[in-house]
């Protein structure tokens, strides 16, 4: 048994949704009025503290659609873990440049007119998020050239999960490894900033939900094992 691809009619309306909401987006990253100190600089961080919290949520997803597919082994919870997945790892690429961008460029707490590299090894949290980047790699490169049964990726989806989940936790627990982050900037702010932010969180969560829906529509299920034949059956 094979799923039917999406129809033209289908793939058209989800990218045009996604376009719109790109857009929108784009409209709210614009109209984010200047704050005292950051200026018009604000933009960056807002967008990535806000796309941020979409990648973590659509990492969280993955693993607990991991486990739900280690359990009940169902193909069409394996097709939606998949296509969170493969939103949710390029996404962190992007948000793991535009977190040292918006180091760089914006908080300058740590020497970085040296070397960027000094602004990753200072702040705990992006050394989490490039530690978390090179296990998205990994992850990837697991999937793609080692792991073959779809239940060994789960578990790598399920470990990879746990294991960023630990490492975050370290960080946001730990006061002393926030010092040199702004703590819940956003959340500290008025509705000027939250309002946009929120925006963003919900536009960019929309578009990544829609994209993981086109992605799982093209995994196919598993097909089951033919029957071999007996022997005499063979020699007949």
């Amino acid at each position: 048994m094979t799923r039917t691809p999406l129809s033209k009619t289908a793939l058209a309306t989800a990218f045009g949704v996604v376009a719109a909401l790109a857009i929108t987006v784009a409209v709210i990253i614009a109209n984010i009025p200047a704050v005292k100190g950051l200026g018009d600089k604000v933009k960056l961080p807002l967008f990535h503290g806000g796309s941020t919290w979409v990648d973590l949520l659509l990492f969280v997803t993955m693993g607990v659609l991991a486990l739900v597919y280690i359990v009940t082994r169902k193909d069409s919870v394996y097709a939606w873990e998949v296509g969170f997945r493969a939103i949710a790892a390029p996404l962190w690429v992007l948000n793991s440049v535009l977190g040292l961008f918006a180091a760089l460029n914006t908080w300058d707490f740590t020497g970085s007119k040296e070397s960027p590299l000094m602004a990753v090894r200072q702040d705990p949290r992006l050394v989490a998020q490039f530690v978390i980047l090179l296990g998205v790699a990994m992850l990837l490169l697991l999937h793609w050239l080692v792991l073959e049964k779809r239940v060994h990726k789960a578990i790598a989806d399920l470990v990879f999960t746990v294991g960023a989940a630990i490492l975050l936790s370290d960080i946001f627990l730990d006061p002393a490894k926030r010092a040199l982050h702004p703590d819940s900037p956003v959340l500290n702010s008025g509705w000027e900033i939250k309002g946009p932010f929120f925006g963003m969180v919900l536009a960019v969560l929309a578009i990544s939900v829609v994209l993981a829906w086109v992605v799982q529509s093209y995994v196919q299920p598993v097909q089951p094992e033919q029957p071999v034949p007996p022997a005499e059956e063979l020699a007949g």
